[in-house]
C-alpha cells in the first residue's frame, strides 16, 4: 500500500498517543486491581484495562514497523486495533453492569435502612406516655 503524507502522520500519532494512552491503562489497570482485590468486579476491570494497554502497546509496534518499512503490512496493526475495540467493548458494557448492580445495591440499602428504622418506632405510644409521667413523678 502507498503511504501518503496523512498515513505517515497517522501512524505517527498512534505511536505518540499509543503509548501514552498504554501507560495509562496500564497504571489505572492496575490502581483498580489493587484498589479492589477483595471485589470481584472492580479487579475485573482492571484486567480489562491492562489488556487493552497491552494491545495498544502492539499498535504501536505495528506503527513503528510500519514507518520503519512502508512496504509492510498494515495487518498486524489492524488486528491489534480489533482486539483493542473487542476489550473496550467488554469493558463498557462490565462498566455499565457494574453500575446498574451498584445503584441497585444503594437503593436495597436504603430500603432495608428504612425498613430498620421503622421498626424501632414505637407503635403503642400510650404505654411509653404512661413510663414518662412516671419518671416525672418520681423525679420531682
Amino acid at each position: 500500500m502507498q503511504q501518503t503524507e496523512k498515513i505517515i502522520q497517522s501512524l505517527h500519532s498512534i505511536t505518540k498517543w499509543g503509548k501514552v494512552g498504554s501507560i495509562f491503562l496500564y497504571i489505572s489497570g492496575g490502581l483498580a486491581i489493587l484498589i479492589g482485590f477483595w471485589l470481584v468486579l472492580p479487579a475485573a476491570l482492571g484486567v480489562f484495562l491492562i489488556m487493552m494497554g497491552v494491545h495498544v502497546q502492539k499498535s504501536v509496534n505495528a506503527a513503528e514497523q510500519l514507518i520503519q518499512a512502508p512496504d509492510t503490512s498494515y495487518e498486524e496493526l489492524l488486528e491489534q486495533y480489533a482486539k483493542m475495540m473487542k476489550m473496550q467493548t467488554l469493558f463498557a458494557i462490565s462498566t455499565i453492569v457494574t453500575a446498574i448492580l451498584s445503584f441497585i445495591a444503594i437503593i436495597l440499602m436504603l430500603i432495608l435502612g428504612g425498613l430498620a428504622f421503622l421498626q424501632e418506632i414505637p407503635s403503642d405510644v400510650q404505654q411509653y406516655e404512661d413510663e414518662y409521667e412516671q419518671e416525672l413523678d418520681d423525679f420531682y
